[in-house]
């Protein structure tokens, strides 16, 4: 779902997993410049932690 996907200019965190069968993906992006990506359900919770880190350290904030 594009609409959906994070940009700088409308930052956030999207997360994915349609099925239980499905491995997650996600994306995020900041107003700073800063983005990631993840597929798996195990990158993706490391990007999830990767995003909350940087939203609280972000001078942009």
């Amino acid at each position: 779902m594009p609409d959906l996907a994070p940009t700088p200019e409308r930052p956030g965190v999207h997360v994915a997993k349609p099925a239980r069968d499905v491995p997650a993906h996600g994306s995020y992006a900041c107003c700073c410049g800063a983005s990631g990506r993840a597929q798996g359900d195990d990158d993706v919770r490391d990007l999830v932690a990767e995003w909350i880190d940087h939203r609280n350290t972000c001078p942009h904030r």
